[in-house]
């Protein structure tokens, strides 16, 4: 047994030792080959199939194959559901509804088109192979997007990536830029070109490609100042990268749009070639003045950063010692800056000096005859470094508000108020992000247009602010601060909203105090009451200020929104005085917005409808329009009218808000829009929470359509007062039905003026 064992053994190392000495060879490269070779360039196959205009669709029906080398890639998301390819003689786009193309079809890549019975066309100017799409909004036929199974059918892939096939073709913006004409534009659509010698308009160090809110157009202009539009996708991955500096090359693919503008979209980053990496002169790295003047007169230019010492001193046009420098504030000209290394120089030869251009807001805002608060304070300024008024200078500022930058708040407003109704973040207001990717916006909300931030969609962590313009304090007669805020907390934990006191709109820079405001606690589920912030006494601030709304957060799995609305200071500001809506006279249920749908909806003074919908006059009897409701009291224009629903699981009601002035009587229009069979409905007038008043109008046959007038009389009360109207459901239905609309609400002052 023994001796068969070792037997067994030895055979068991041998086959041991034959396995681990064979070489196995290593499978063939499979190299795709198409099986079929093309039989028509790019540039002719767009040529039969071409059409002018906008938007078209044609059908090749011959035996047609193109070929072309893949110069697209949507990698890093700025390309996005396209793919272009081109041969010697051309280049054309491929829409497709598929994302991450480029995994099968990498730059380079030689691919042969079976193009019998496919389609070609235009979608707002574009040249593209497509899908028939119907364009309802101009009754016409364009290229939508093929499946990427329907593009699989009809593509081969021949041979590996070969990314020198797929070259940019070098040309100048003014071979194209101006030109719509059917040679250009076949020439030129869907081809990688190559523009030398550009530059970024914009480019300062810290302005992105893209803005995160949505893709932006960006610009880049060539020696010759001839401009063309790149777009930047804010889904792109580089969106936040800042623009390249100074001066490069820009690799792009052209495409024409319906408004015949030329328009660049960069596959990455590594399209902008040759651009500097120097920072020196950019708004985050701007010269010391020490830097500007070695480097004046050499042809360089950018943000120099100093301090404000003085101004040059009158009847002088050449500095050429301390004596022509007033150093000091208030000076007696308002035309001229003096700006030094540190805020005790008083030595003109270490100093620069910069004009104040008139009717600017460089000079409101900077001048040291009427601002002595900007004396010893840093500054930064934009501009030439090169010799002024015979001595070191910065020249070329225009006195833009882009130009310059305060650290200490001048002038101002001394009175504001804000409730964001243009719905939108006023030009004077400074919407700026310190960290993340999320800006405050402006929403609406039944009939409420306010300013709101939530870190939804972006990338933590974040520090939004939203500054308003200086306020002057000092000049102010009433110096009281107010706002209204409202929260959502999504059950956030990192998320803070904060107000505060600047000395300058820049938080990074300013001092900052915080204010002691009442804001809104998160409810468990959706969002708070409006809560006014009370009287922010602003006294003990001697000067001019910003005040900043801050919202910040760390990485959360939910972001809280915060909402801020009715920003006042000065004359009519102060958060607790009863709102006083239209004189007095008559709610502003205008002001609602009219929808058929059942909600809540607030006017701009305050008042509220719970479900209910909002109905307004007019010359057909279609939802939300009814004839029946007519004009508001007093004017020639259609009245809005608040319709109750007597649904009771959703009874409607209509609040006002705190009114002033007492009230005598209260009149108003009430009717039914739908079919209904009865209404009824309460009018309570309360003080303090305490009702003082209660009428009960009820119509047990009421007329579709007909208008019916009520008045509330014998009131009679002063002071504060509130005004609630509810359903009482007289049908007790559990189903939109008792449907009463109210409006051309108005009461007189009690005791009258």
């Amino acid at each position: 047994m023994r001796r068969i064992n070792y037997y067994l053994g030895l055979v068991l190392m041998m086959v041991i030792a034959v396995a681990c000495n064979e070489e196995f060879d290593t499978p063939p490269m499979v190299i795709p080959t198409a099986s079929h070779t093309a039989n028509m360039t790019i540039k002719d196959f767009k040529t039969k199939y071409w059409q002018s205009g906008r938007n078209f669709i044609d059908t090749c029906k011959e035996e047609t194959y193109i070929h072309g080398w893949v110069t697209s890639s949507d990698a890093a998301g700025n390309v996005y559901k396209y793919i272009y390819i081109q041969d010697s003689t051309g280049g054309i786009g491929i829409s497709i509804d598929a994302s991450s193309l480029t995994t099968d079809y990498r730059v380079g890549q030689e691919i042969v088109l079976n193009m019998k019975d496919r389609w070609i066309g235009k979608y707002n100017g574009q040249y593209l192979i497509g899908l028939p799409e119907w364009y309802a909004a101009q009754s016409v036929w364009e290229a939508g997007r093929l499946s990427k199974e329907q593009f699989k059918e009809m593509v081969e892939i021949n041979g590996l990536p070969d990314v020198a096939k797929a070259a940019p073709t070098v040309c100048k913006i003014s071979d194209f830029q101006g030109k719509s004409d059917d040679l250009t534009q076949l020439e030129y659509q869907g081809r990688l070109i190559k523009l030398q010698n550009v530059k970024w308009e914009g480019a300062d160090g810290v302005t992105p490609y893209s803005e995160a809110s949505a893709s932006t157009n960006r610009t880049i202009t060539d020696e010759e100042g001839n401009q063309l539009t790149v777009v930047n996708s804010n889904y792109a991955t580089f969106r936040a990268a800042p623009l390249p500096l100074g001066s490069g090359d820009v690799v792009g693919i052209l495409y024409l749009t319906g408004a015949d503008q030329w328009k660049l979209v960069i596959r990455d980053t590594n399209d902008c070639i040759g651009f500097t990496t120097d920072t020196k002169g950019t708004a985050v790295d701007p010269y010391t003045v020490e830097e500007a003047i070695a480097n004046q007169n050499t042809e360089r230019s950018g943000w120099v950063t100093g301090y404000i010492v003085g101004s040059v001193a009158p009847e002088v046009s050449k500095v050429s010692s301390n004596t022509d420098i007033e150093w000091k504030a208030p000076t007696t000209l308002d035309n001229t800056l003096v700006i030094g290394p540190s805020a005790d120089c008083k030595d003109f030869t270490k100093c620069l000096v910069i004009a104040l251009p008139q009717g600017t807001k460089f000079r409101e805002q900077a001048n040291l005859k009427t601002n002595e608060a900007v004396y010893q304070s840093q500054i930064y300024v934009k501009g030439k470094l090169e010799t002024y008024m015979g001595t070191h200078g910065i020249t070329g500022n225009t006195g833009s508000t882009a130009e310059y930058k305060l650290t200490v708040a001048t002038g101002g407003v001394t009175e504001l108020f804000e409730g964001f109704e243009d719905n939108a973040i006023p030009s004077d207001w400074l919407n700026l992000q310190v960290a993340g990717d999320k800006n405050w916006f402006t929403k609406e909300f039944s009939g409420n247009v306010y300013a709101s931030m939530s870190g939804y969609k972006g990338t933590a962590p974040f520090d939004s602010w939203l500054i308003t313009p200086a306020i002057d304090i000092k000049n102010a007669p009433n110096k009281t601060l107010s706002f209204r805020t409202q929260v959502n907390g999504y059950g956030s934990t990192t998320t803070k909203f904060e107000v505060y006191i600047m000395s300058s709109d820049d938080p990074t820079a300013a001092t900052l105090v915080k204010l002691d405001a009442k804001l809104p606690t998160a409810p468990a589920s959706g969002y708070s009451e409006w809560v006014n912030s009370g009287d922010i006494d602003l006294s003990q601030y001697d000067g001019s200020y910003y005040i900043g709304f801050r919202y910040t957060a760390t990485t959360d799995s939910e972001y809280a929104t915060w909402c801020v609305d009715d920003v006042k200071f000065g004359e009519g500001g102060g958060g607790d005085k009863p709102i006083d809506p239209v004189s007095g006279i008559r709610a502003d249920l205008e002001t609602m917005t009219a929808t058929s749908y059942y909600g809540t909806y607030t006017s701009a003074a305050g008042w509220k409808a719970i479900n209910s919908n909002v109905l307004t006059g007019g010359e057909t009897d279609s939802n939300p329009t009814f004839k029946f409701i007519g004009l508001m009291a007093g004017s020639t224009d259609y009245a809005k009218a608040v319709t109750l629903n007597g649904k009771t699981s959703a009874v409607g009601s209509l609040t006002s808000p705190t009114i002033s002035g007492g009230i005598g009587s209260l009149s108003f229009n009430y009717g039914m829009p739908y079919s209904d069979t009865k209404l009824s409905f309460r009018v309570d007038i309360k003080q303090n929470g305490t009702v003082v008043k209660s009428q009960t109008i009820t119509n047990d046959s009421p007329v579709k359509f007909s208008v019916y007038s009520e008045t509330v009389s014998g009131i009679n009360i002063e002071g504060d007062f509130t005004v609630e109207i509810t359903n009482l459901s007289p049908t007790a239905q559990d189903a939109n039905k008792d449907r009463v609309c109210i409006w051309n609400i108005t009461w007189d002052h009690y005791p009258a003026n």
